[in-house]
């Protein structure tokens, strides 16, 4: 085991937090921070399902040394992001708060837009937006769509001296390039354009040596004027040297 801080960032999850944090120790990683670049899966089930979930991992993160960190996704609950829902190994990181891990300066920029909500299923002829509006009207507290999913933007203070940014969707400058599907309403892919749009000004501002993101479930990698990019596929890691 290495005595030296590791610091790893890891694509979306979905939920599977056993998996992350098995994989995680089958690999040999400990001693080391793991941020998750959104889509971690919170608020899904009942109300203490992150407390049943977090359970099962305590005694392996604790042994291991290892803490995991998570931005915001479009499937997580927004409300888990504000700072009263953290465990002991897990955190659930504010929007546009600096944290640093492994002597790297971190910003966060959670959350992005679903351009699904409204792709029926097949199967099931619902959408998720028709799934949650149901959801709502049966008085149920579980839900599988928030409205403020976006990101929040801010137009001042931002940081300075950033090694990286973390966030869930992309800016326009990255890959992959807008595409627009039939399903995705007029009111959806605008404020898509705008979220992606809003990171583009953060990037200008910002201008971090490197920046991860997550959302496509796709691996892409590139440069930016002098940023190095990077969006994590599932559950896909890689090591901040």
């Amino acid at each position: 085991m290495s005595s030296e801080r590791q610091l790893w960032i890891c694509g979306d999850i979905h939920g599977e937090l056993s998996e992350l944090v098995r994989n995680s120790v089958n690999r040999g990683i400990s001693c080391a921070d793991i941020l998750v670049v959104g889509d971690f899966g919170a608020g899904f089930g009942r109300p203490k399902s992150m407390d049943v979930a977090y359970s099962r991992v305590c005694a392996s993160l604790e042994k291991n040394d290892i803490c995991i960190y998570t931005i915001r996704g479009n499937h997580d609950n927004p409300a888990f992001f504000d700072g009263l829902h953290d465990f002991e190994w897990l955190h659930f990181l504010s929007d546009h708060r600096i944290i640093e891990l492994c002597g790297k300066r971190i910003y966060p920029i959670g959350g992005a837009v679903s351009a699904d909500i409204d792709f029926v299923d097949p199967l099931i002829r619902k959408s998720r937006r028709m799934i949650n509006d149901t959801l709502i009207r049966m008085g149920s507290s579980k839900r599988i769509w928030w409205p403020d999913e976006a990101p929040v933007p801010i137009v001042e203070s931002f940081p300075t001296a950033v090694d990286i940014v973390a966030s869930h969707e992309a800016p326009l400058s990255f890959a992959p390039p807008l595409v627009r599907a039939d399903y995705v309403r007029d009111e959806s892919w605008m404020k898509i354009v705008e979220s992606r749009k809003y990171l583009d000004y953060v990037l200008q501002i910002v201008k971090p040596t490197l920046w991860f993101y997550g959302h496509y479930h796709c691996c892409y990698e590139g440069n930016y004027q002098k940023t190095h990019y990077r969006c994590l596929d599932i559950a896909e890691m890689v090591q901040v040297v």
